[in-house]
């Protein structure tokens, strides 16, 4: 019997920014929409099973509008009965939270956004990455 591979490309078209705060989650989502104009809203947590280790339990917060979307993640796993922290990217184990845009390019210059969020007090770094370079980059496709 002849065997099928499914080769699927997925388009990671959007920019992300790790971000390392000591501001709760709600707190940080209040600030981003104060200063970049929008309406975070919190969101079902996101939950991602592996079947090799522990599953992930993400904080989420989500703005939409018709052609684009904005979202606040938790970096670390919000899970209280694992038994070592996860990370929805290893890779970037020092930064709290990731902030995903996708579609903002004509409101938001890269240089706009990071003087604007920088400014907000309690935010102690912020950078953009190229999502391609993750090894762990599938998960954040939900």
């Amino acid at each position: 019997m002849k065997k099928r591979k499914l080769d699927a490309e997925i388009d990671f078209n959007f920019s992300l920014w790790g971000i390392i705060s000591a501001l709760k989650e709600y707190k940080l989502a209040w600030s981003l929409n104060n200063i970049l104009d929008i309406q975070l809203d919190k969101n079902d947590d996101i939950e991602i099973e592996f079947l090799n280790s522990q599953n992930l339990i993400i904080s989420n917060y989500f703005f939409e509008t018709a052609y684009s979307n904005i979202r606040l993640l938790k970096n670390k796993s919000v899970d209280q009965f694992a038994e070592s922290p996860a990370f929805l990217l290893p890779e970037l184990k020092r930064f709290d939270f990731l902030l995903i845009i996708n579609g903002f390019e004509d409101t938001f210059t890269d240089q706009k956004l990071k003087e604007n969020i920088s400014a907000i007090p309690g935010i102690q770094y912020l950078q953009s990455f190229p999502v391609g370079s993750f090894k762990s980059k599938e998960n954040l496709i939900f």
